[in-house]
């Protein structure tokens, strides 16, 4: 066999790299797959936990759906017997009212009338007036008591706080603990219906005991206990391994194997013990790999902590059990290695004469592709084109793979060109838009309002144009009108329908100064022609410069936050109206306030509060809160403050939602 043949140096290297590969992997092998399938041993127990936690959180999704079930149904009960307390009130004051008793004696009545009301053991009715005194109860030890000093489980004054809000909106609900008395001990927890009986500026309340709801969602548990425990306790992974799961509470809910009890008193290489080390879990759940020397050679220790059940799930391998896949892996290893390398010199040596024959043809024509034009037609040597019918196999094929390799360059090069030029065109065009929608931003105030106002804007589009608007213009009497709104799409469509939604102000503007009647004229144009059914959440003010008296109406729009002298937030609650653009012909109702000197009114949209960190984490409205509550700034400060927090959350994250704010500041 003459070494200098193509086919004998393709053989010999084929040899000499195989019986390198040999003694490589014979070097190498034992470590190597020992670690990949201890891994993929481990990734199975992993698996395994990931399969627990997740049967936990729908356990515990259960239980919650359970307790809220519950609840409601409570509630639907307080209801139903706050109506028939509200309609025994309604006779009373109507009796009084058509003059057949005084009302001091209706009142008189109806406070007896509750007072004799018995619905059970621990469900009852009280009223308390607007000082917040219970001037009737079922519950004689209420009769007369002051409720001012009362909170709710939100730590709001609950006497005060369920007087507005039931004035407000006719009723509410509240959860509080009440004092204990001589006949208990101890304090109770309680969930009550809240509604206002307008006549007599009363609030009458149904309330009831939530024991009830605390022992049966304290059995459902011990129940999901039972049948974790005996799911798990029967659960084997690998040959020989377990889990098991600890309570902050100390119990077990799934306990250990008795023969591996004393694995809990294992200590590491630092001398700590597994007991104290899973005490120590950390409360994000994260999974914490250990391993213990149990007796009888190390474990493979894997915790993980499910915080809502106030579980550690455990699971424990010995790491005998893991490497013994590798050792029988290894051995079938080396007999599948030798007998395809007998198998491959058979290969190398009958395909060598057929491959390299063709390949220096293949080679030339390969290496003239890249002098050629790719622009034009192709012209393929026929030598080269006959090699597909030629050679039916890989040599064929490869010959093939080059001509269609040619044919498609071609194409691709051609297509490539085009699309960079259509490319080109569409970037233009959506640069010459995002000028003009730049462009239509308001223009700076003028100096004399400036010294009135201290004004800050701006709008951060998620694409090149976005659906986000902003405007404030000064009116025929010298008032501040100011927008703010948020277009239900995004990109060319959302900003064409916002410059069409800031041309509706302004000329809307022109005859009508009313937030309200103006939100209505605006509502019924976008509504006229509106096929694609878009509608813009909207936020209208019109600011007396003078007197801080601000009117404004809200179409949908979150309602913006008002930062006090002293640096408290209020949110400027109450909707006008549905958004601008889904149906002619409705009304807006007009709301007010004041502007206090040394306040500052902040309107944003849903970009600020709906960002989203790298784990798809929302900013929030709490965090907004939070930043915003700080005495006022420079209303560009507090623009460049705000704005700066919502970055570092993102840290980093593509920007989902158009961003706009909108700062205003009285001296």
């Amino acid at each position: 066999m003459p070494v200098r043949s193509l086919r004998s140096k393709i053989f010999l290297l084929v040899v000499a790299l195989l019986l390198a590969v040999a003694a490589f992997v014979m070097l190498t092998s034992q470590r190597n797959v020992t670690r990949t399938v201890m891994s993929s041993e481990r990734h199975a127990v992993s698996n395994v936990m990931e399969l627990v936690l997740r049967d936990a959180e729908a356990r515990w999704g259960a239980l919650l759906t359970d307790k809220i079930t519950t609840v409601r149904s409570g509630r639907r009960q307080l209801m139903q017997t706050g109506t028939v307390v509200a309609a025994a009130l309604d006779s009373y004051a109507d009796m009084a009212e058509r003059g057949l008793m005084t009302p001091g004696a209706a009142r008189g009545m109806a406070r007896a009338w509750i007072n004799r009301l018995k619905l059970d053991d621990r469900r009852y009715a009280f009223v308390y007036d607007a000082d917040f005194q219970v001037v009737a109860s079922g519950n004689p030890d209420m009769i007369d008591r002051d409720l001012s000093q009362l909170s709710d489980f939100k730590n709001r004054p609950l006497a005060q706080a369920l007087y507005e809000e039931s004035r407000t909106s006719g009723y509410g609900f509240a959860i509080y603990r009440w004092p204990p008395s001589a006949q208990r001990g101890d304090s109770e927890t309680r969930y009550a219906y809240f509604g206002y009986f307008r006549p007599w500026n009363w609030v009458f309340v149904i309330t009831d005991s939530a024991q009830d709801v605390i022992d049966q969602i304290q059995a459902r548990r011990e129940q999901m206990e039972n049948s974790v425990r005996g799911m798990l306790s029967k659960l084997t992974l690998a040959q020989s391994g377990f889990i098991f799961i600890a309570a902050d509470d100390g119990r077990m809910v799934v306990p250990l194997p008795e023969r591996q009890a004393g694995l809990l008193d294992a200590s590491d290489s630092k001398g700590e013990t597994l007991r104290s080390l899973l005490a120590r879990q950390d409360a994000d759940g994260k999974l914490q790999s250990l391993r213990f020397d149990g007796g009888g050679g190390p474990w493979q220790i894997d915790s993980a902590r499910f915080a809502p059940l106030g579980w550690t799930l455990v699971t424990a391998v010995p790491e005998s059990d893991l490497t013994a896949p590798a050792r029988e892996l290894l051995n079938r290893q080396a007999l599948i290695f030798v007998g395809m390398m007998l198998v491959a010199l058979v290969c190398a040596w009958l395909v060598a004469a057929r491959v390299v024959r063709p390949l220096e043809t293949l080679t030339r024509y390969a290496r003239q592709l890249p002098e050629q034009d790719l622009t034009a037609a192709a012209s393929v040597p026929a030598n080269i084109a006959a090699l597909p019918d030629k050679h039916k196999d890989e040599v064929g094929r490869l010959a093939a793979s080059f001509l269609f390799m040619n044919h498609k360059l071609r194409e691709n090069v051609a297509r490539l060109m085009r699309e960079t030029t259509a490319r080109e065109r569409f970037e233009s065009e959506l640069n010459i838009a995002r000028a003009i929608q730049l462009g239509l931003l308001p223009v700076p105030l003028s100096s004399a309002t400036r010294d009135q106002i201290d004004l800050n804007a701006v709008m951060l589009p998620a694409k090149e144009v976005g659906g986000d608007l902003y405007d404030y213009f000064t009116l025929p009497d010298g008032r501040l009108c100011l927008a703010i709104g948020d277009v239900s799409d995004k990109g060319v469509p959302a900003a064409l329908f916002m410059a069409v939604t800031r041309t509706l102000i302004r000329a809307t503007a022109e005859d009508e100064t009313d937030p309200a009647l103006m939100m209505q004229k605006i509502n019924n144009r976008l509504s006229e022609n509106n096929p694609n059914m878009m509608f813009v959440t909207l936020l209208l003010g019109v600011l007396d410069l003078t007197t801080g008296d601000l009117q404004w109406a809200n179409a949908g729009h979150l309602p913006p936050a008002v930062i006090g002298a002293d640096g408290a937030v209020r949110l400027l609650e109450g909707r006008s109206g549905p958004a601008c653009g889904v149906q002619e012909d409705l009304e807006y109702r007009g709301l007010s306030t004041v502007l206090a000197p040394g306040e500052m009114l902040v309107g944003y949209t849903d970009g600020i509060t709906e960002a989203v960190d790298p784990n798809d984490a929302q900013y929030g409205d709490p965090r907004l809160l939070a930043v915003l509550s700080n005495p006022p700034v420079p209303s560009a400060k507090l623009s460049k403050r705000l704005l700066e927090d919502v970055q570092a959350f993102a840290d980093g994250a593509e920007q989902s939602d158009d961003i706009t704010l909108i700062v205003i500041r009285r001296p």
